[in-house]
């Protein structure tokens, strides 16, 4: 699953967008062949693509805070399924290669290349660090079921569609698992550990980022739903456990209240966030060198932004409206790539395939989750994080205004980049030695 475009050029698209982050210039290896979209996009521009994106996201703000129906989707699902409609109807392009698409407009590139990493380093160094109470037991045990629910669905998907897929069945299993605990740089080093064919792996990316926008939009609405069968952030005077009722300081209301922002809180945010992209990217090439294998870009920025949460800038006005406001670019970014029209050939079965792995990845992570007593919201956010990577897991907890969560949910998606790879290439191999 894939998190930024300049990743998705280079290795080919998967659902969790958050490999989209992994930026390089090694050129346009792979993309999604043979697949159409009829027709050239109404608007196609730049400018026009980003006008387009703007009012839509401006109009879910607006519907999020005056109707209540639209308050219970959230923001990030009007974003995501707004543009995914926009899309299919051939208003604005998409933001993946299809059929003889091979360049991606520049607006989706700024927006999963740039925004992205950008949000996520204003958001972590301006977070409240009480917030890392909850990176505690339950979150760690919800982590561990998500990963768990991910390992017995592939295995389970693969024994019933393994005719169906053929002889690299255990190829997408392994794949697939790496990337349903990791993200997609999990997706694509696994793939060419086992050797993928270019076929299954534009295939299996395909279905992927249909299933990473569907499970998005699923665990924005789980709470909701299903809240009065768990436990929840919200029990103990509607705060984490862990954080008292005087300590949270984030409700509905204060998201919507206009905050002080001054020039030099706007000038300091843009050089330290700059600073720790530039200084992860220059530790990422180092470290690369010396090791001989390729350390996630992610890691190292997070770490930094965290170190930078525990200076001065932590006080600085800002950092959440704008990292806020930046993470719904991706989120269209996430919608313009679930293009319907890529599910040809197998596509359907290995979006079948999917359908099966998340379906029990959710039985075993809310049903051990709700005897374990884990809250609903720290469920909903593990979960995403290893279907979806740290990018779709802080956008939920962002857009949902867990603001206990948003730390937590980084971290975790960190945890599945470190062990996405092992889990992918031993299931892989496991898979093979059980399916000849």
């Amino acid at each position: 699953m894939f998190t930024s475009l300049d990743a998705f050029l280079t290795n080919g698209l998967a659902g969790d967008y958050d490999a989209f982050l992994v930026r390089g210039n090694r050129g346009f290896e792979r993309r999604v062949g043979g697949y159409v979209l009829s027709g050239q996009a109404l608007i196609t521009s730049p400018f026009g693509v980003g006008a387009v994106v703007t009012i839509l996201i401006a109009l879910a703000f607006w519907l999020d805070r005056k109707v209540r129906l639209f308050s219970f989707l959230g923001t990030a699902i009007l974003v995501i399924t707004g543009t995914a409609l926009l899309v299919n109807a051939r208003v604005i392009p998409p933001s993946v290669p299809v059929g003889d698409q091979e360049t991606i407009n520049p607006f989706y590139l700024f927006a999963s290349d740039y925004a992205v990493p950008l949000a996520i380093v204003l958001l972590l160094a301006t977070a409240d660090l009480r917030s890392l109470r909850l990176l505690g037991r339950s979150a760690i045990l919800a982590w561990i079921l998500a990963a768990v629910g991910t390992v017995l669905g592939t295995v389970v998907a693969v024994l019933l569609l393994s005719g169906a897929i053929g002889p690299e069945s255990w190829k997408l299993g392994g794949m697939y698992a790496a990337s349903y605990v990791g993200g997609g740089v999990n997706y694509t080093a696994v793939g060419e550990a086992v050797d993928a064919s270019d076929t299954l792996f534009a295939t299996g990316a395909a279905a992927d980022t249909i299933m990473t926008n569907v499970w998005m939009v699923a665990t924005a609405l789980i709470p909701a739903l299903f809240v009065r069968y768990y436990a929840s952030i919200y029990d103990r005077g509607g705060v984490a456990e862990g954080v008292s009722p005087e300590e949270e300081g984030t409700s509905s209301e204060a998201f919507w209240q206009k905050k002080e922002v001054s020039i030099y809180d706007l000038a300091y945010l843009a050089a330290v966030v700059f600073t720790v992209l530039a200084l992860a990217e220059l530790i990422s090439t180092a470290v690369t060198s010396l090791v001989g294998f390729e350390v996630p870009i992610e890691l190292w920025y997070t770490t930094l932004a965290l170190l930078a949460a525990f200076t001065p800038v932590n006080r600085l006005n800002g950092g959440e409206e704008i990292g806020n406001f930046l993470l719904h670019l991706f989120f269209a970014v996430l919608g313009a790539g679930a293009v319907l029209s890529t599910l040809i050939g197998q596509g359907p079965i290995f979006f079948l395939f999917l359908v099966i792995l998340v379906a029990i990845h959710a039985s075993v992570v809310f049903g051990i989750g709700r005897w374990r007593k884990i809250e609903i919201e720290t469920l909903c956010v593990a979960s995403q994080a290893t279907v979806g990577g740290p990018s779709t897991a802080l956008a939920l907890a962002i857009s949902k205004r867990w603001s206990a969560l948003v730390t937590p949910s980084v971290l975790l998606g960190v945890l599945g980049y470190a062990t996405g790879n092992y889990i992918g290439v031993g299931m892989a191999y496991l898979i093979r030695s059980f399916t000849g």
